[in-house]
């Protein structure tokens, strides 16, 4: 197959197809073309660079048969655009991974920053227990990053260290979405206030906001040169958090101030490059690393209980013994957990209307917004793809169906009606609404007018009111893709997996779905795609390990 054919297959998208042409078109070698575009590929599907020595995975009949390493170091070592680090070229060549200029700039800007701010501070008490270890070393050092499943008391602990540091701190909460900082803020609000004490903060902020992105441009307002004004940022869910954009928070920060991440680097990556937690995690194992003793794991979890069935899925599917999750799976009769075959594609929708009016008629019933927001929030339809019989996109539709039918949502459903849960997909400066922000299409009960408008959770837990012809793209928020509902949690959930194996189906992503039940969680799969998602894991090609176990980086550019 040529060049141009092979890169017709379905795996690459037109900005592969041109980026490989604009970057060989003086080449005319075939598998310079191939490399190229499958690197844009590969930053598509999140990772930072291509690693010539791993052929790629591909779905289905790979387009061409992937070279040799020595044929492929040949082929972009003879490219123009592409240079050793140090020297300034689009793209990046260190070893055997090529990277696009940009992301090699973030992985080695990041490992850096990450670096200085690990060295120094001595820690009291090194062999204390996980919480009391995660307090000292946040009050000791610059860098704490403290990892642990839901439950195992991560926002706890912030809360200890905030109330030990000065009372002239200026202290930032923030997450990747809006609401997970809404979460972080209750949460804060929640410790302080059964402490007997006031919060040290007045509310928490998107990373986005905090660092003032500009619509439609890579930069930010808030950079080295003009760094944020605080003393100690706390940032959640950091498994979401992109290698872009915590490289640009890092070359924010103040020199003085101390940096706080929580997360579970056990949970899906983020949906941009990078799997920033994990490497952070995977370094500071390596021993060697200055990340070792700014890296706490908390253990023991306060929500569950060690006899529930949620978190013994959760640990086996997490450590990879799919021979107990089985085991818990198909237990009958527990009270926090069931599981289902996953239905025929032909008999879903009636397999789905007990579950969906169950979950979704108590919502339905409110007028009000910020009680509909509350109930809708109790329950939650999950889905791995976002497109297939067993996708997002299908079984919103399914849904909206069987509510019609029942009459709890209107028959001629249009753009938007009474009732509908929208998920916002494109960040929008204008109205303040971000991607992932979820809200409801109601009337204002305090108007006699049916006009409808979308109502929406604020960051300091009021309620806005948006006129639905200001509302940027979105979707239906009745079922989401296990991703999208990273940073939230509901009540209830339903997981619905696919009937067949699909490369997207892996451990992370179902132990990510598993954790955002607090109390139930029903599970409909089948028994041998379980298994194969279990066992699959989540890589992504990155250097940011090995800069950060390196003892002398290149500066990046």
């Amino acid at each position: 197959m040529s060049a141009l054919n092979s890169l017709n297959h379905p795996a690459f998208a037109d900005i592969d197809r041109h980026f490989a042409a604009f970057i060989s078109k003086s080449s005319n070698n075939e598998t310079l073309s191939q490399i190229i575009a499958t690197l844009s590929r590969a930053v598509r599907l999140g990772n930072i660079c291509l690693d010539l020595a791993a052929p790629p995975a591909w779905e289905g009949e790979p387009p061409f048969a992937w070279p040799t390493l020595e044929a492929a170091l040949a082929a972009v070592r003879q490219c123009n655009a592409v240079k050793e680090p140090g020297i300034l070229a689009p793209l990046v060549l260190q070893g055997t991974r090529l990277y696009l200029r940009r992301y090699w700039d973030y992985e080695q800007s990041l490992a850096c920053a990450l670096k200085e701010r690990a060295d120094g501070g001595n820690l009291s008490s090194p062999s204390a227990e996980p919480q009391e270890l995660a307090i000292q070393t946040a009050l000791a050092k610059d860098l704490t990053i403290i990892s642990g499943g839901p439950g195992t008391g991560k926002t706890t602990t912030a809360v200890e260290i905030l109330a030990n540091l000065s009372a002239s701190s200026r202290i930032v909460l923030s997450a990747p979405t809006g609401k997970a900082a809404a979460r972080l803020e209750e949460a804060v609000r929640n410790g302080f206030a059964k402490k007997g004490m006031a919060a040290p903060v007045t509310r928490a902020s998107t990373l986005h906001r905090l660092l003032g992105s500009r619509p439609g441009s890579a930069s930010v307002r808030h950079d080295a040169r003009n760094p944020l004004a605080l003393d100690c940022l706390i940032v959640d869910e950091a498994s979401m958090v992109a290698l872009p954009l915590m490289a640009k928070l890092f070359a924010a920060l103040p020199a003085h101030a101390k940096v706080i991440l929580l997360g579970d680097r056990d949970q899906l990556a983020s949906v941009e490059p990078g799997s920033v937690l994990a490497d952070i995690a995977d370094a500071a194992a390596g021993g060697d690393s200055r990340l070792s003793d700014c890296f706490v794991t908390l253990t023991t979890n306060h929500r569950f209980g060690n006899d529930s069935a949620i978190y013994r899925l959760c640990q086996a599917v997490r450590s990879g013994d799919e021979a107990t999750a089985i085991t818990v799976l198909e237990q009958s009769g527990l009270p926090d957990l069931g599981c289902q075959p996953t239905p025929a594609e032909a008999s879903l929708k009636e397999k789905l209307r007990a579950p969906v009016l169950e979950g979704y008629r108590p919502y339905l019933k409110e007028s009000d917004p910020a009680a509909a927001l509350k109930a809708f929030g109790q329950f939650r339809m999950l889905c791995a793809p976002r497109r297939g019989p067993y996708g997002v996109e299908s079984v919103n539709e399914l849904v909206a169906e069987i509510l019609s039918e029942e009459g709890v949502i209107p028959d001629n459903r249009g753009d938007v009606y009474r009732g509908m849960p929208v998920l916002i997909t494109r960040n929008d400066y204008q109205t303040g609404l971000f991607n992932g922000d979820i809200g409801i299409i109601l009337p204002d009960p305090n108007e006699r007018s049916s006009q409808l408008f979308a109502w929406f959770p604020s960051d300091d837990g009021s309620i806005r009111r948006i006129p639905c012809a200001s509302l940027p793209d979105r979707e239906p928020a009745y079922t989401m893709t296990v991703h999208k509902s990273q940073g939230s949690e509901f009540e209830k959930v339903l997981l619905l997996l696919p009937d067949r194996d699909t490369p997207i189906l892996t451990r992370e992503l179902i132990y990510t779905g598993l954790t955002r039940a607090r109390t139930r969680i029903d599970v409909w799969t089948n028994r041998d795609i379980f298994c194969l998602g279990a066992a699959r894991r989540t890589e992504r090609a990155s250097g940011l390990k090995e800069a950060l176990l390196s003892q002398a980086g290149i500066t990046a550019h």
